[in-house]
């Protein structure tokens, strides 16, 4: 007997107005729940009734990436749809009406809005002071395996800890430009052996690249010499959480089946001395730090994902102004 129940039948397109909000917002909250969980290897709970009620949409857990024995959890809520937010060639852009929906006053959130044509899940970290205007995230803010560092990132700022350098004198070095720079050498050497963690955004390696960078030929000699002044201290000042930080570029490309995400941020820590002339006067450290995390492209659907992310964070520069 030749079934012709359903397979003849033409299925109309998913209707987006509002009185389909109700089933369009339980789908939303469903893919996204199952995306984080895969993206980040959370386990993950829906709110009680009262939690709703506080705009909780989704309670997440995960092993913090980079405290040890640490767990970290965070709070969601799903959006979907036009009137919350929408693509960009370069990420999205986040609505207002979004953010005054999710913001709290006691506790910050993450907000992720989903595009219902494209399925995209993009991530926005609200806390309670955060402005409440639309804005505009690059693609880095797509929910995706590199999420569960950026998420440690912004819980950073509400952790205790040492803070913005405070109590860190840098001493200035004598000698001529080559006896100084081989002493930067050796510290900057002793640090490759160290475990230099910063709250925000984790381990951080001393490679060649940060050396050769800091040194290059067309570099000031002023700004080579504030180098030198500045790496016998960068253990000690990484390890407090910034004053301000920021990322200045940010691209996403797709290389022999996994996907590469490269990030520099950069670091100011405005509450270091510095003691020169037998004066201690105040300055700001920059320090500027490269980020690369790579994941396969198929890891909705890999089985041993865990396995297969990478992240290296190096540094790239560091003096003082």
């Amino acid at each position: 007997m030749n079934s012709t129940l359903l397979k003849h039948k033409h299925i109309s397109k998913p209707n987006q107005t509002r009185a389909f909000n109700v089933d369009n917002g339980n789908d939303a909250e469903v893919l996204s729940a199952s995306i984080l969980l895969k993206a980040m290897g959370a386990e993950i709970s829906w709110g009680s009734r009262n939690e709703d009620g506080r705009k909780i949409d989704l309670i997440c857990s995960y092993d913090h990436p980079w405290i040890y024995k640490e767990r970290l959890i965070f709070f969601a809520q799903v959006k979907s749809g036009p009137t919350y937010g929408k693509i960009t060639n370069n990420g999205f852009v986040l609505l207002g009406a979004a953010k005054k929906a999710a913001q709290r006053t006691s506790h910050p959130i993450c907000l992720i809005w989903v595009d219902r044509d494209t399925n995209s899940n993009y991530w926005a970290y609200i806390h309670p002071f955060s402005t409440s205007s639309s804005q505009e995230y690059g693609n880095n803010h797509l929910v995706n395996p590199a999420t569960r560092f950026d998420i440690a990132r912004c819980q950073a700022k509400i952790i205790p800890g040492k803070n913005e350098g405070s109590g860190i004198i840098i001493r200035k070095v004598t000698g001529n430009l080559k006896e100084r720079r081989d002493f930067a050498l050796a510290q900057y050497k002793n640090l490759k052996n160290k475990n230099v963690i910063n709250p925000n955004l984790g381990k951080v390696e001393f490679t060649r690249v940060g050396w050769r960078h800091m040194f290059r030929k067309r570099r000031l000699s002023i700004n080579k010499s504030k180098s030198i002044e500045t790496i016998p201290y960068l253990d000690k000042i990484l390890e407090n959480k910034p004053s301000k930080i920021y990322i200045t570029s940010n691209s996403l490309e797709k290389t022999r089946g996994y996907e590469v995400r490269t990030s520099e941020y950069v670091l100011t820590y405005d509450k270091v001395d510095i003691y020169e002339n037998q004066e201690r006067k105040r300055v700001s450290v920059i320090v500027r730090l490269l980020e690369e995390i790579m994941w396969p492209e198929d890891w909705l659907t890999n089985s041993m994902l865990s396995q297969l992310v990478e992240r290296r964070l190096v540094l790239l520069s560091a003096y003082y102004k």
